[in-house]
């Protein structure tokens, strides 16, 4: 049996306090020096500004439609146009916890707060011969079925003392027996982007959807762009080269080795690898490339002759 559970709200319902005693215990220090302080604070009492305020906002609403690199504002300016600055929501006068998920320590110190539960579940599925597997707020026990209700008990019962939910309506049981050859009439296990059944691990569909999606709108802006251009005098063809390099398979040659862009496509091949059965995600790859080829040279039909040479 393959046991999925999903933490609610999992970065915003950090108990402050549980994280401040785990970061003493792993430096071994009763007390936080004056730097450690700050960090805590400054990640557990911080501040954000709401989208939809910045969205309406007449100048920084539309460089959030911008596509790019470019900041929609600093801080200086957003002060500057009086845009409220919000305090963390969850901290009240009995209760403090959450941090946000987007800081370059966030995904550390979720770590840090989950590494007694890491510890005690990986036990415990030892114990009776499961394997116990976490990233983030996704929880993965892979166990004998009768061994089932005792493992997710026992899950339920670590996540609720470290003071977090487990999302009930997210927990899915997969039952997986690679001796049966029948098609499968229940969902397939997934985990971290990936479906597992008898039959071998793919990559989820709504992860290829999401890609193809991503590939078509590309194209069609790209074609866009084209036809504008070739109009006006200012070209007279498509230039696919960056299209090639996000959507297929290409290595480069970058002086002592070969390598592969680092793409859908390259991700989904080193996918392939990290599996025994690796035909059906190079079969999911493969259809997706060849999609994309088809597309890229439909685009290289569109061009505009050179003119003829003056005599």
């Amino acid at each position: 049996m393959i046991l999925a559970f999903d933490v609610t709200g999992f970065f915003d319902n950090l108990d402050h306090g549980l994280l401040k005693r785990r970061l003493k215990s792993v430096l071994n220090v009763t007390s936080l020096s004056s730097d450690w302080h700050k960090v805590l604070r400054f990640v557990t009492r911080f501040h954000f500004v709401r989208l939809d305020v910045l969205q309406s906002h007449p100048v920084f609403g539309p460089r959030h439609k911008e596509k790019g690199l470019r900041r929609i504002a600093s801080v200086k300016e957003l002060k500057e146009a009086s845009i409220a600055f919000e305090p963390n929501p969850e901290i009240t006068k009995v209760l403090a916890r959450g941090i946000p998920q987007g800081t370059p320590i966030s995904a550390s110190l979720s770590n840090l707060y989950m590494i007694d539960f890491d510890a005690a579940a990986a036990s415990f599925c030892s114990k009776i011969g499961a394997l116990y597997r976490r990233y983030s707020d996704d929880i993965l026990v892979i166990c004998k079925v009768e061994q089932a209700g005792a493992a997710e008990a026992e899950i339920l019962r670590l996540i609720a003392a470290e003071r977090l939910e487990i999302a009930a309506h997210k927990t899915e049981k997969t039952l997986f027996n690679k001796g049966v050859s029948t098609i499968r009439t229940s969902k397939a296990a997934q985990y971290l982007g990936f479906t597992f059944d008898e039959s071998g691990a793919a990559i989820r569909e709504s992860s290829l959807a999401r890609q193809w999606r991503k590939m078509r709108r590309a194209i069609k802006r790209t074609r866009a762009v084209a036809m504008i251009k070739i109009a006006g005098g200012k070209s007279n063809k498509v230039h696919t080269k960056r299209l090639y390099r996000r959507f297929t398979f290409l290595k480069v040659n970058n002086g002592d080795s070969i390598r592969a862009l680092r793409n859908f496509s390259s991700y989904g091949r080193r996918s392939a690898e990290a599996f025994d059965n690796k035909v059906k995600i190079l079969s999911q790859i493969r259809r997706f490339e060849n999609a994309a080829l088809r597309e890229l040279a439909e685009l290289k039909k569109i061009w505009l002759p050179p003119p003829p040479a003056t005599p």
